[in-house]
């Protein structure tokens, strides 16, 4: 073939595309990522300002490195951000900024055809590091095309403070919905409601001053079944039971969703304490909209100023796609530990599996 074939391609730089070219270079194996964005850790800087890890400063860091001094323990969003900018900067990887990716195909034998806005790249394996939460999904609630009120993803949650005064319904109990609510517990608010189908397995971010997530890589170690049972023992410690505060009973069962489903745990960082003084309302599920109201379960209608929806993501077509050997999914899997701990061990798998392969 007289195209030049790259060993590697990545598409993606952010945070498990970043780690895969450093895996992969201690592998001696270099690599070309392709990056949508125009600078690193754009996406991070959309997300809302007050945003920080739910994961443990220790955790949360790209291979070798560390927070400069004066970190917080759990990171804020631009801390974040100047981590992942620091760290290619220091590497100097080769990152092709502006260059989106529309299809991935086989060329040949043992060759994959990347399609991109910068025309074609030929490689004998690529690494999708797009992530995971990339694509908005609504619920298909009947009412919906027809809803005249302000209704947005919680990616798109913004600054906490512009809800000073409105009032919010939020619904979706998972990782997403607890960090909206996290924040708009510091913030005054109209009425807020808080809409869930089913009884939460949450962990509070500190207990007793000690943060929680710093057991993670113990709890990693352990039966999932046995983790079940202390996230469900550390719920009771930290909330009591959370019936009492109108949550519907449920299975305790966060570490098996996780493993089982890819459902990240949630995290209370303030919230529970706005149910207990009534500033948030637990209501049911929501069962269909009307044109300016959202209806209930239960039958009972809301009509708050704004509507956040917390139910989840979908995953992009091409981070879903199938090329079989030498096409590599990474950045996909929640743990226990992190996501940068998460993306570390994805890579060192597919690293030494490409270098096997190469024959290096």
């Amino acid at each position: 073939m007289s195209t030049n074939v790259h060993e590697v391609m990545i598409v993606g730089a952010g945070l498990a595309g970043l780690t895969a070219a450093y895996v992969l270079r201690q592998h001696g194996i270099s690599a070309i990522l392709l990056e949508r964005e125009p600078e690193i850790g754009a996406s991070w800087q959309r997300r809302h300002p007050q945003l920080t890890l739910n994961t443990h400063r220790d955790l949360s860091t790209l291979p070798d490195t560390r927070y400069p001094a004066g970190t917080g323990a759990f990171p804020k969003r631009d801390v974040v951000v100047r981590h992942l900018q620091d760290f290619a900067r220091t590497h100097a990887f080769d990152i092709r900024h502006g260059v989106s990716v529309d299809d991935i195909t086989r060329d040949a034998p043992g060759v994959f055809r990347i399609a991109s806005s910068a025309g074609d790249f030929h490689a004998r394996h690529v690494i999708m590091a797009v992530g995971r939460d990339t694509e908005r999904q609504l619920p298909p609630w009947p009412g919906l095309d027809g809803y005249e009120g302000d209704i947005r993803h919680a990616a798109d949650f913004g600054d906490a403070q512009a809800y000073a005064g409105r009032s919010v319904l939020v619904v979706g109990g998972g990782n997403s919905g607890f960090d909206v609510l996290n924040h708009l517990s510091r913030v005054k608010t109209g009425p807020v409601w808080f809409s869930v189908r089913r009884g939460p397995s949450i962990l509070p971010k500190r207990l007793f001053r000690f943060a929680v997530h710093r057991l993670s890589p113990l709890m990693q170690a352990l039966p999932t079944r046995l983790v079940d049972r202390m996230i469900a023992a550390t719920q009771y410690l930290a909330f009591g039971r959370l019936s009492r505060l109108g949550f519907p009973k449920g299975p305790h069962d966060a570490a098996t969703r996780l493993v089982d489903q890819q459902i990240a745990i949630p995290v209370d960082d303030g919230a529970i304490d706005a149910i207990r003084r009534k500033q948030i309302s637990v209501v049911r599920g929501v069962r269909s909209l009307d044109r300016k109201a959202v209806i209930l379960e239960d039958g009972s209608l809301l009509v708050p100023d704004v509507v956040i929806v917390a139910t989840g993501y979908g995953t992009s077509a091409l981070a879903r796609s199938d090329g079989g050997t030498g096409l590599w999914h990474m950045g996909l899997t929640p743990s226990l530990t992190s996501f940068f701990h998460q993306t570390r061990r994805e890579a060192t798998l597919i690293a030494k599996a490409i270098s096997g392969h190469s024959g290096r």
